[in-house]
């Protein structure tokens, strides 16, 4: 009786002091051509590489500059091919329409519209009338295109829309987002959910800074607009301040506490929260992409796993990989299939 009494008193222990993992965690992945340019990587290889990985769900981006180089000419080529791919896989999409997308220069605005627009540094996009007409147009383009496709699971509005990004930390209003998201829901047949993500913080001192430099509430405004938020989560980020490399992090406990908070406030408004970017790929100080032998200083395939695990104990359902494009670099320049394998164990958890 003891001996049983003994058993039951381990389980009970195990089941209080281990983390309650979400049992039907859903691992998804971005895919990028722009990346797979800078990285001097084939894209379509690429693509079909890591469709090939059998990932959940994936997340594309429809890139206005290249899709409408000048204005009222449209070329669908690439973005055709991604979602017919996917397609043809099963795998859901979710696509990223705007004049934001996943990726620098995080503004794919064209040319075109840029020399009229009249944008200055650290503005409000939104701003311009000009790029307002013509950023709704796009979106109502995208839309009624794919507006039958039933591979296409949700729409992203924007990219980070309320955060400041790219080389001039231009950002994008909340009433303007608005507007973006209700054309899309008078266009969208299926009423597919919208999602609209934001850049997180763990880090206490970048989180700090933040709060002087944002324009937005991001979390606040983004779950008065969307049926889903996602967050972008970097444990681990490098800056150069002139000469000077830095590198932020946050502790295990941080970086739990921080992203709960965030969780219990999405949870009182029942709005579904994904995490869309989990860093899997280094962002070190100074540098677009890693491009060394040696494993980068930000990110490893360990850190990978530990983070998704982490984020997996919290009750979050669907996670996508950042970074996959970078994976098949290493594999094909450096011979290090490291981060693959590391992925893929991600997605065989289930």
């Amino acid at each position: 009786m003891k001996k049983y009494l003994l058993i039951l008193l381990i389980i009970a222990y195990s089941l209080s002091a281990n983390p309650a993992f979400s049992d039907d965690v859903k691992v998804g992945v971005t895919f990028s051509p722009v990346q797979c340019a800078y990285l001097d990587q084939a894209w379509k290889s690429t693509y079909n590489n890591i469709l090939a990985m059998d990932f959940d769900i994936i997340r594309l981006g429809a890139y206005w500059n290249e899709i409408e180089p000048k204005e009222g000419l449209y070329n669908f080529t690439r973005l055709d091919f991604q979602i017919e791919k996917a397609k043809r896989r099963g795998l859901p999409i979710v696509l990223s329409v705007g004049m934001k997308a996943p990726r620098w220069p995080e503004y794919f605005i064209p040319e075109w519209v840029i020399e009229k627009a009249e944008l200055s540094y650290a503005c409000d996009v939104s701003r311009s009338e000009y790029l307002r007409k013509n950023t709704l147009r796009f979106v109502r383009k995208i839309v009624e295109r794919y507006n039958n496709e039933k591979a296409i699971a949700c729409w992203q509005v924007e990219n980070e829309p309320l955060d400041r990004a790219g080389p001039n930390l231009w950002y994008i209003s909340k009433d303007f987002l608005k507007q973006e998201a209700l054309l899309i829901r008078k266009i969208d047949k299926m009423q597919r959910p919208l999602m609209i993500n934001i850049a997180t913080y763990p880090n206490r001192l970048l989180r700090y800074v933040n709060r002087f430099l944002s324009a937005n509430n991001p979390l606040k405004d983004a779950t008065e607009i969307c049926d889903i938020l996602g967050l972008n989560i970097y444990p681990t980020i490098g800056q150069k301040f002139f000469s000077v490399e830095m590198i932020f992090k946050a502790s295990l406990k941080q970086r739990k506490k921080y992203i709960k908070s965030i969780k219990e406030r999405v949870d009182k408004k029942n709005i579904t929260l994904w995490i869309t970017e989990l860093q899997a790929e280094p962002w070190d100080p100074g540098k677009l992409v890693h491009l060394d032998r040696a494993q980068p200083i930000t990110s490893s395939p360990a850190q990978m796993k530990r983070h998704f695990s982490e984020l997996r104990s919290l009750g979050i359902d669907t996670i996508f990989l950042w970074g996959a494009e970078y994976w098949f670099f290493r594999k094909k320049r450096f011979h290090d299939t490291s981060w693959i394998d590391t992925a893929r164990g991600l997605i065989k958890i289930q």
